[in-house]
């Protein structure tokens, strides 16, 4: 049987890529002459499906055009973190490695390659702690589809989902389980029964959910 689960959402939750993304995307736009995209852009990104994502990196280019140079930027950015990882949070590790034993953990990203969250996974050091992941928009699925999927196919009897946006929130309340906002992430400013000002806190509010 398996045990109850805690589903992570990636960017903003589980690491810090601005910086990596800010320059993967830049070194697309001078490749091909378009105009810089600033980190307040990159940031406003996670956490989008590749439609959206390309309607905001380049809001006056045709989509399917669009959608190439977000495809190009991906695959730019998935060998820069493979190489150097992302930021992780204070104390990380720490925490994946006490929750695992207790619970079953999954990421389920809207991210369009498997790759991604593999990256974060290896260039990590942290795969040993989780039990599989879904990124959404490779499936073309809704985040909370992704995570009903994740529910579904692994037999999870309870679970939460831990993110860091108002997207999070909807889609944990569309599966039906609690959220718990990550308010050290990309969008602080919205009300959750449940939230972390840091990572670290993290075990306490799961005991208090009681999974």
């Amino acid at each position: 049987m398996s045990k109850n689960a805690i589903i992570f959402d990636l960017d903003g939750t589980l690491w810090d890529v601005t910086e990596a993304t800010f320059i993967s995307a830049n070194e697309i736009t001078k490749k091909y002459g378009l105009r810089e995209i600033s980190v307040e852009t990159v940031c406003n990104g996670f956490g989008t499906n590749k439609e959206e994502s390309a309607k905001l990196y380049f809001p006056d280019i045709p989509l399917e055009e669009a959608l190439k140079y977000i495809y190009e930027i991906g695959s730019y950015n998935i060998d820069l973190l493979e190489k150097s990882g992302g930021i992780l949070f204070e104390d990380e590790i720490d925490v994946l490695r006490e929750l695992s034993n207790d619970y079953d953990l999954y990421i389920v990203s809207n991210t369009s390659r498997h790759k991604y969250i593999e990256a974060f996974l290896n260039a990590n050091g942290t795969k040993e702690y989780f039990k599989g992941y879904i990124p959404a928009s490779a499936l073309d699925i809704s985040k909370s589809e992704a995570i009903k999927k994740i529910i579904s196919d692994n037999e999870i009897a309870k679970a939460v989902y831990v993110g860091d946006t108002r997207k999070d929130q909807l889609a944990a309340e569309e599966a039906q389980i609690p959220f718990v906002h990550a308010k050290y992430g990309f969008d602080k400013y919205f009300s959750s029964e449940y939230s972390i000002n840091e990572f670290v806190e993290l075990p306490k509010i799961i005991r208090k959910i009681v999974l």
